[in-house]
């Protein structure tokens, strides 16, 4: 093909890897879905390094090659768009025009749209920080505070969004409307102070900061390091929104022990819990209630394991190496990405009192609960990112080996 030719069906392949990343899919998904375009259009091999906002890629055909690149400054988490893109991606077959392939991007790009309102997602909210306000074992008016507070936080920062302000604006505003909102709303009725911790869990990045770890894993340092320091950048916004806050209305996450959930609330506040994050997410029906199964089993072998005294990191561990076995049996009925169900369902194991007791022990000069809370909270996200990567290992042979598509043959 010649020059011209070539690089309008880069164009088109380079299209559909940028629409995968911008919805939030791992890096090693969006190489394989840009490989399967470049072999359906002709393209005799592609090499391709992406990060968290850019993509740099190499086209061969025959003796010619083009390199492109593109960034994008739009974040987001889409898990029915990511569904849609991948089963696009697993059809193409050749002898395939980039025109024909733009044309499936521009009816994804029209029909996938964000499937809940402002409304329901401050809901979503409510129940994934209410979940996990149980989960951490606080009581039943801490929840529903825990609750109203999420929706409020969430409704600031939506609408934020919507109006085109950047997007660490929007944590650091959705944050800090959470903690005044459960601030206020305590003394009413007696609750612990202590609660505000659960009430913004609603911001924590799950699907970069996983996403990262599995990139990590695979030795695919660009994209794992620049999603990772994408991940830690939004929770430090957060963290350091909530503290300033906390800090002006004498709020103490240590004020009140957090108590042990009764193994009875543990199963449905974590289908509550996950439901919610799975909505945030932009996840369908199916996906959310795929989630909430596999997510709630897990949760349930983690709190068995921590009530046989198995250590809280091996129970983790073991919790989300269970969610990744179920993840890989549910999608290959439901026929949705992995990702789109595992992700949220490991995300209430995410230790946020943890992450926020430690920025308010910094705030305060307790070196002693930096150190403490924050190594808690790293190795416990370090011990389910290993689970899931355990879990693809045994699940995934073209991840586990690094097979990498074959340009020869389609299948």
């Amino acid at each position: 093909m010649d020059q011209h030719e070539m690089g309008v069906r880069a164009d088109a392949v380079l299209r559909l890897g940028m629409m995968l990343m911008g919805a939030g899919a791992s890096g090693y998904r969006v190489i394989r879905a840009m490989k399967r375009a470049a072999r359906a259009l002709g393209f005799a091999g592609l090499d391709a390094v992406v990060t968290v906002t850019t993509i740099t890629c190499t086209f061969h055909d025959d003796s010619e090659f083009r390199t492109v690149v593109s960034h994008q400054r739009h974040l987001e988490v889409d898990a029915s768009r990511i569904e849609a893109l991948q089963t696009l991606s697993h059809r193409l077959r050749p002898p395939m025009t980039a025109s024909e392939l733009n044309a499936e991007l521009d009816a994804i790009e029209s029909a996938v749209r964000k499937r809940w309102g402002p409304w329901v997602l401050a809901a979503a909210a409510a129940c994934a920080c209410a979940g996990c306000a149980v989960l951490n074992g606080f009581g039943p008016w801490e929840a529903v505070l825990v609750a109203l507070a999420a929706a409020v936080g969430q409704a600031v920062r939506g609408w934020l969004s919507r109006r085109g302000v950047q997007m660490l604006a929007g944590v650091a505003a959705g944050g800090a409307a959470a903690c005044v909102a459960y601030a206020l709303a305590s003394p009413l009725v007696g609750a612990t102070e202590a609660g505000f911790v659960a009430s913004v869990l609603f911001l924590v990045p799950g699907f970069p900061l996983f996403s990262a770890l599995i990139d990590l894993a695979r030795c695919d340092i660009a994209a794992g390091v620049a999603r990772l320091t994408y991940a830690m950048t939004v929770m430090l916004t957060a963290a350091f929104a909530v503290t300033a806050v906390s800090w002006a209305a004498g709020l103490n996450p240590e004020a009140v022990a957090a108590r042990p959930p009764g193994y009875a609330l543990v199963l449905p506040a974590s289908a509550v819990g996950i439901a919610g994050f799975a909505l945030l997410f932009n996840s369908s029906r199916r996906m959310v209630v795929a989630a909430a199964s596999i997510g709630t089993v897990g949760s349930a072998v983690r709190w068995a394991l921590i009530d046989a005294t198995a250590t809280p990191f091996i129970a983790a561990c073991l919790g989300a190496l269970t969610v990744g076995v179920l993840g890989f049996v549910v999608v290959r009925v439901a026929r949705i990405p992995r990702v789109t169900t595992t992700v949220p369902a490991v995300v209430v194991m995410i230790p946020g009192p943890a992450i926020y007791r430690a920025l308010h022990g910094m705030s305060q000069g307790d070196m002693d609960a930096v150190v403490l809370y924050s190594a808690t909270a790293a190795m416990t996200v370090l011990s389910i990112g290993a689970g899931l990567v355990l879990a693809r290992l045994l699940t995934d042979r073209d991840w586990a080996l690094g097979r990498p598509i074959d340009f020869s043959r389609y299948g």
